[in-house]
C-alpha cells in the first residue's frame, strides 16, 4: 500500500455507501411479488470491522419504501448484534440509512449527516457504482467503487475494490482499511 493511499485510508471517520451495486449486486429478481436481493456475508463482516475502528456507516440510498426492505433489514440485523449501542453502552454507534435519496440529494445527506455529527468531508469515504454517485464521489476526501463500476467512476476513485459491489467489495474496503491502521485482522470481532 503507497503511503498516501495510507496515509487517506486512516483519516476515515465515516463511510457512506450506496446499496444497489455496492452492498447489493446492480440487478434485480423480476418475476416476484417483492424486489429480491441477495449481499454477501464477506460484506457483513467488513462492515463490523469499520464499526470496530470507530468508522460511522452511513447508507444513502435512491431506493426508498418497498425498494429498501432488504436495506432497511440488513441495517436492522447489524445495529441488533451485541456490540452495538443501546445493546451495549460502549457498543458500536449505529448503522444510519437514508432512502430515497438521488444524486444531488444525496450529497445535500452526506453534508447535513458530517455537520450534525461534527464531521467534515475530509474525514469521509464513499463507495458509489454509478453516475448517481458522481456528486458525493467528487465531495469526499476517499472515493471509492467496487470493481464493476462504471469506468469514468472509477477513474474518480483512490480506491477500486477487486470484488463486485454484493460480492465483497466493500469488505475490500475495509481489508485496506484495517492493513492501513497497521491492526491484525484475526483480533476483530467476527459477530
Amino acid at each position: 500500500m503507497n503511503s498516501q493511499l495510507k496515509n487517506r485510508a486512516q483519516k476515515v471517520k465515516v463511510f457512506f455507501c450506496d446499496s444497489d451495486g455496492v452492498l447489493f449486486p446492480n440487478t434485480v429478481l423480476m418475476g416476484a411479488p417483492y424486489k429480491a436481493k441477495y449481499r454477501s456475508y464477506y460484506d457483513g463482516l467488513g462492515l463490523l470491522f469499520l464499526r470496530e475502528l470507530g468508522i460511522r456507516i452511513v447508507f444513502i440510498t435512491n431506493e426508498k419504501g418497498e425498494s429498501a426492505t432488504a436495506l432497511r433489514e440488513t441495517v436492522e440485523k447489524l445495529n441488533a448484534l451485541p456490540s452495538s449501542k443501546p445493546q451495549k453502552s460502549d457498543g458500536w454507534e449505529p448503522i444510519v440509512l437514508y432512502e430515497g435519496r438521488n444524486g444531488a440529494k444525496k450529497l445535500e445527506t452526506a453534508k447535513e449527516f458530517l455537520a450534525e455529527n461534527n464531521l467534515s468531508f475530509d474525514d469521509a469515504a464513499y463507495m458509489g457504482d454509478d453516475l448517481i454517485d458522481a456528486p458525493l464521489l467528487r465531495a469526499v476526501a476517499f472515493p471509492a467503487a467496487p470493481a464493476q463500476a462504471e469506468e469514468v467512476i472509477k477513474n474518480m476513485c483512490q480506491f477500486v475494490a477487486k470484488r463486485e459491489g454484493g460480492a465483497g467489495a466493500i469488505r475490500d474496503f475495509a481489508n485496506m482499511i484495517v492493513e492501513a491502521h497497521g491492526i491484525d485482522p484475526f483480533s476483530l470481532p467476527t459477530q
